[in-house]
């Protein structure tokens, strides 16, 4: 229960920030469409992070990476993370 609040929260800042920043890009459409994408991975990623067996620790922190890193962490964790 205390990871799943700690990784909503995450979540949550990781939403607020990127509403934040969105009016200083204008990528238009295609870039828009590109992060949707990527964001839906992240979100998919971030999910099969949490529902692992993995220790707390680790969950943390590669949702840490996953959010920090949208695009990189999602690579490094399909590669790399994903047992």
């Amino acid at each position: 229960m205390k990871a799943a609040i700690i990784i909503s929260t995450l979540l949550l800042l990781g939403f607020s920030s990127m509403a934040m920043a969105a009016p200083f890009f204008g990528y238009g459409w295609g870039g828009g469409i590109i992060g949707l994408i990527i964001l839906i991975l992240d979100i998919i990623a971030i999910i099969e992070v949490v529902n692992s067996s993995r220790p707390v620790e680790q969950k943390l922190l590669w949702v840490l990476i996953i959010l920090l890193l949208p695009l990189l962490g999602l690579i490094l964790y399909y590669v790399i993370g994903k047992k």
